[in-house]
C-alpha cells in the first residue's frame, strides 16, 4: 500500500493490492498529506489489503490439498450416493440421477471430479437433441447436488455450476411443453376392471376410487387399513393422506369392498411381491411396462397408470359430491391447489 500524490491536482490518492492480486487506486480527497494518512488509517486500508494477502494464501494451499485428493468422479459419485442414501433421499431419485451423472461423466469425458468446468456442464445439459426442458434442468440439478458434495467435502474449491442454466431459447416448442396426461374415462375403467388378472384388477380399483400413484398402491400396508378410512403415507411426497371408505366421491363403500378382497398374507405389505419389486429402482419398470401391454391389449393408447389421478380429480370435481378443491388436494396429497388444478380434464 502506498499514497501518491497527482502532479496536476496535488490530491493524494492511496493504492492497494486486492486479494486476485489486482492494484486499485482510490482518491482521498485531500492535498494534505497528514489528512491522506489520517483517512487510510481509518478507512483500515492497510488491514484490508493484508487480509487479501491471507485469503490469497489460504486459496493458495486449500488448492494445494485439492491437488493431493485428486478423487476420481467415479468414486466421488459413490460416496455421494451412500451421502444420499444416509439422508433418506428416495431409492429412486438416487438411482435416477446416479445414471445423469455417469452419463455426464461419459459425454464430457469427465474421469476426475477436478475435470468439471461451467462450460462441461453447459454443453451437457444444453446438449443439441430433443432432450425435453424438465429432463434438462433435472441433468443440472443431479450435477449440482454432486458438485455441492464435493465442495463440502473439499474435494474442489469452487462450485463450476454456478451460473449454468438451461437455455430454453434454444428448444423446440415440443420441447418445452410437459407431457400431456389424459384421464380414463369411466368407459375404460370398467373395461379394464372386467379383464384385468387378479393383481392389476385391484389396482385398478384402488387406482380409480383413490388416485394413488402405482408405488403406492403396489406399497400399501394393512396397518393403513382402518376402521373408517384408508389412511397412507405417500412415498413421493411422505404427505398422509386419509381417504374415507364411505364417502360417494370415494365409492360409497366400493373401497371397502375391493380392501376386503384382498388376499391375507403375514407380511407387511398387501401385495408382498409388488412391494418388493417397485421398491427395487432397477426393477420398478417392470410394473409400467405389465400395465402398458395390458393397455395395449384393451386398446387403450396414450396412457398410464398416472392418469388414475387425473381422473381422480376430474371425476370428483365434475361430480355432484360437494367436494372443494382445497378437499380434492387432501386426497391426493398436494400441497397447493394450483397442482391439483393441473389435474383437472373436462368430460
Amino acid at each position: 500500500m502506498k499514497l501518491i500524490q497527482s502532479p496536476k491536482t496535488k490530491n493524494f490518492s492511496v493504492r492497494y493490492r486486492t486479494g486476485s492480486g489486482k492494484d486499485v487506486t482510490r482518491s482521498l480527497g485531500t492535498t494534505s498529506k497528514k489528512e491522506a494518512k489520517f483517512l487510510v488509517k481509518e478507512a483500515k486500508i492497510e488491514e484490508i489489503e493484508m487480509a487479501a494477502k491471507i485469503g490469497a494464501l489460504q486459496r493458495d494451499t486449500i488448492s494445494s490439498i485439492v491437488a493431493d485428493r485428486n478423487i476420481s468422479f467415479r468414486d466421488c459419485v459413490d460416496e455421494w450416493e451412500e451421502y444420499s442414501e444416509v439422508r433418506s433421499k428416495s431409492g429412486n431419485t438416487v438411482f435416477t440421477q446416479k445414471s445423469v451423472l455417469m452419463a455426464f461423466a461419459s459425454y464430457s469425458n469427465v474421469r476426475k471430479v477436478s475435470d468439471i468446468t461451467d462450460k462441461k456442464i453447459a454443453n451437457y445439459v444444453n446438449e443439441p437433441c430433443e432432450v425435453k426442458l424438465n429432463s434438462r434442468n433435472q441433468r443440472l440439478a443431479a450435477i449440482k447436488s454432486l458438485i455441492s458434495y464435493a465442495v463440502a467435502n473439499s474435494y474442489i474449491v469452487a462450485d463450476p455450476s454456478v451460473g449454468v442454466r438451461v437455455d430454453a431459447s434454444k428448444l423446440s416448442h415440443a420441447s418445452k411443453e410437459t407431457k400431456r396426461r389424459n384421464p380414463f374415462t369411466k368407459k375404460e375403467y370398467e373395461k379394464m376392471s372386467k379383464h384385468a388378472p387378479y393383481f392389476f384388477e385391484t389396482a385398478i380399483e384402488l387406482g380409480w376410487w383413490t388416485g394413488l400413484r402405482a408405488i403406492d398402491v403396489c406399497k400399501l400396508e394393512w396397518d393403513s387399513w382402518g376402521k373408517d378410512t384408508l389412511t397412507v403415507w405417500t412415498e413421493k411426497t411422505d404427505t398422509r393422506v386419509e381417504l374415507p371408505y364411505d364417502c360417494p366421491a370415494i365409492g360409497g363403500g366400493r373401497l371397502r369392498n375391493t380392501l376386503e378382497t384382498i388376499e391375507t398374507n403375514k407380511t407387511r405389505y398387501l401385495f408382498p411381491e409388488w412391494a418388493e419389486v417397485i421398491s427395487d429402482p432397477k426393477r420398478r419398470s417392470r410394473f409400467s411396462v405389465y400395465f402398458k401391454r395390458f393397455l395395449e391389449r384393451m386398446e387403450i393408447e396414450g396412457k398410464s397408470f398416472h392418469c388414475f389421478r387425473h381422473s381422480f380429480v376430474s371425476r370428483i370435481n365434475e361430480g355432484d359430491y360437494d367436494s372443494s378443491i382445497e378437499k380434492i388436494a387432501g386426497w391426493v396429497g398436494h400441497s397447493s391447489v394450483e397442482t391439483t388444478k393441473g389435474y383437472l380434464h373436462s368430460s
